[in-house]
């Protein structure tokens, strides 16, 4: 549970702990003064020094050990304040009134450092004798958590999930925010910082177990500047990631989008105000096909230091930021979302709630308003900083966990754990091409769940080789819709059964006399009333017919061949006649452009009938 203390405390802790007059020697008290001058004028090495000098004329005073944290504090070094406060409590625990926070302090370092017994006795004293507010909602918390710690503790006795971490030393001082995506194949995307460097990139690898195989920056992406914490859609199509300080930024970090063309990445945009602000925005997460962003920022009129945020992609562009809410957010730091490919839980890191020290990962599950948050425990939690956790395709569990360290910032490494079950992935994939010569095609492929009818995926192919694979949440129905200018659209419907599915498209020319066969346009038995769930194929050709104002279209309707050839001709109509009237409906058809027709019944030579309707250009 990370707590910063801003160097404006430090200075005035300090400065009061020093002045206040204490029991020492005279030569002791000569030693803590200089120490107390020399750090004012920036020599730290000399604070230090006369600080160790008083302490070796007294070393069981207690106080010398108090006045040494509030040192190292001036020098941020945690490590040693710690040390120091240890010492002082293992000498006495009633400290007079100025250095009360340091209860606080001890206790939350001993508990985030795994030492759970040790951090007990000063947040109770602290909860005691305490006042400020936010540090005894910390305190509160932490003592839950030690509770829980312990617990989760004796449940790992019993049972132990090995846990496996990829292999970057050689290469990388810290990895982390890893990624998978599925085309054009599967590569691992992660955040790195090179050996010797604090300096942040974004790269990707294949990976062989363990081991990363043709590790490279990505180009286009990377600038001389720091980038990082990048989310990629599953097909590996649309990435947002954060860059700091450029000059079309809003503030200090900004989200920034690339879009995956051809065989590269294309130049990076910035996502704008209703996503960006004077503040901190970072640790995005895309949906699998890149129309849902979640993302951490630190802006004003939160319910904490950092929240998490959702945007939602709606006709090409991304609606303002909304805070998640209460229910996920705290008065602490929520960071690094995820939320799993079937769209039913929410995983994210925080400091603010019951864990196992830092920061811990929980879930909820999505929507929200629809479950409790909980804390995944170990053996993924630890008493460290546990980060952007990330669950691959096939069941496996990733995560970043910083190792302990004496550095003032630790490094970090990519932690994974193997799926119980391989997970069954509802891949469709294929290609979209010119009916009339197989010319690739780059076109707009968006599905929906025909049980829910909704849109559930959103995706391009490419314009190189005309290919596309898309991840379905789960087995269902499904319309496929697919266009590109200047071309008929061309909708499926297919049930996912299987876990691999291969649909391709041949999209036709705008000519006169194609035709287009609606494949998700529903009537009952004998029956011309349309069903709900043919409302999108409506939306699909209004869309068609706004686009290109100049077509004309017949609608023409069809039956199957029960019923006399007179009946069969009247319903038809009528269900062509339902079309048109739902299609006029809609803003910006022009209705001179739309001819109805009814067919009656057709038969194929195959002895199948026609489908009830279809659009012919005219």
């Amino acid at each position: 549970m990370n707590f910063k203390i801003t160097p404006l405390f430090l200075i005035i802790m300090f400065s009061s702990l020093t002045l206040i007059g204490q029991d020492y020697k005279w030569r002791t008290e000569r030693l803590v003064e200089k120490s107390k001058e020399a750090l004012y004028q920036r020599n730290w090495d000399a604070a230090v020094q006369y600080m160790d000098d008083a302490i070796a004329i007294e070393p069981d005073n207690h106080l010398l050990y108090l006045e040494k944290a509030s040192l190292f504090f001036g020098i941020n070094d945690l490590n040693k304040v710690v040390t120091a406060l240890e010492k002082a409590f293992s000498i006495e625990e009633k400290w007079p009134a100025n250095y009360t926070d340091y209860y606080f302090i001890l206790g939350k370092e001993f508990f985030d450092r795994g030492k759970y017994a040790l951090a007990k006795k000063p947040l109770e004293i602290y909860q005691q004798k305490g006042y400020k507010e936010d540090y005894l909602k910390m305190a509160e918390i932490i003592s839950q958590s030690i509770d829980y710690a312990v617990e989760e503790l004796e449940k790992q006795a019993a049972d132990k999930e090995e846990i496996k971490s990829i292999e970057s030393e050689k290469i990388f001082r810290s990895i982390y925010f890893p990624f998978f995506t599925l085309y054009p194949s599967e590569f691992l995307y992660f955040t790195g910082q090179r050996t010797g460097s604090l300096a942040e990139g974004i790269y990707r690898a294949k990976l062989s177990g363990n081991q990363f195989q043709n590790v490279e920056e990505v180009p286009v992406i990377n600038t001389k500047e720091n980038e990082g914490a990048a989310a990629i859609s599953a097909d590996g199509r649309v990435m947002v990631y954060t860059s700091c300080n450029k000059r079309d930024g809003f503030g200090s970090c900004d989200l920034y989008i690339s879009y995956y063309e051809g065989d590269e990445w294309q130049k990076p945009e910035n996502l704008g105000a209703k996503i960006n602000s004077s503040a901190w925005e970072s640790q995005p997460f895309l949906s699998s096909d890149g129309r849902f962003l979640l993302f951490s920022s630190n802006r004003k009129g939160g319910f904490g230091k950092r929240d998490l945020y959702y945007s939602i992609k709606v006709n090409g562009e991304w609606t303002s930021a909304t805070n998640l809410g209460p229910e996920v957010n705290t008065f602490a730091d929520e960071i690094s979302p995820f939320l799993t490919l079937s769209n039913d839980e929410l995983f994210f890191s925080s400091n603010g709630r019951i864990g196992m020290g830092g920061f811990d990962i929980y879930k909820i599950s999505w929507p929200i308003y629809k479950g409790v948050v909980k804390n995944i425990g170990l053996p993924i939690n630890t008493f460290s900083n546990e980060l952007s956790y990330h669950q691959k395709f096939s069941g496996e569990k990733y995560w970043a966990r910083e190792i302990q360290s004496e550095a003032k910032y630790p490094p970090a490494k990519i932690f994974y754990i193997d799926a119980d079950e391989k997970s069954v992935i509802n891949l469709v994939f294929g290609s979209v091409v010119n009916a009339n010569d197989s010319f690739r095609l780059k076109a707009k492929i968006q599905i929906y769940d025909l049980a829910i009818d909704s849109l559930v995926q959103e995706t391009y192919s490419n314009s190189i080789d005309g290919d596309y694979k898309v991840v379905i949440p789960r087995q269902s129905d499904y319309a496929f819709y697919v266009d590109a200018p200047g071309y008929l659209f061309h909708s499926k419907r297919l049930e996912v059964t299987e876990s691999k599915t291969e649909l391709n498209f041949a999209l036709k020319p705008i000519q006169k006399d194609e035709t287009v066969v609606l494949n998700n346009i529903y009537f009952d038995f004998d029956s011309y009333e349309l069903s709900e769930k043919s409302s999108n194929e409506i939306n699909k050709i209004a869309d068609f017919l706004i686009q290109n104002p100049e077509v004309k279209i017949e609608i023409g309707g069809y039956t199957d061949e029960v019923g006399s050839a007179a009946y069969n001709k009247e319903l038809s109509k009528k269900r062509a006649d339902a079309v048109y009237e739902k299609l006029i409906q809609k803003g910006g058809v022009n209705k001179d452009n739309i001819k109805v027709v009814g067919y009656g019944a057709r038969e194929l030579p195959s002895g199948e009938y026609k489908k009830m309707v279809l659009f012919k250009v005219i």
